[in-house]
């Protein structure tokens, strides 16, 4: 996987995130934000992807 594209909603409080993180020199990606800014949200809506429990 050289790219993954996220399009997030109304997940737990983001209104609208869309972005495409690059992986093609580097495995890992930083995610930074002030404290309260989403940094939790960003991690729930990927844990309920990760249990299939989204809705589409």
């Amino acid at each position: 996987m050289n790219e993954l594209k996220i399009h997030f909603e109304n997940c737990y409080g983001i209104k609208k995130l869309q972005h495409t993180f690059n992986f093609t020199k580097s495995k890992v990606q930083i995610i930074y934000a002030p404290n309260g800014a989403m940094k939790s949200s960003f991690a729930k809506t990927l844990e309920d992807i990760s249990l299939d429990k989204y809705q589409r």
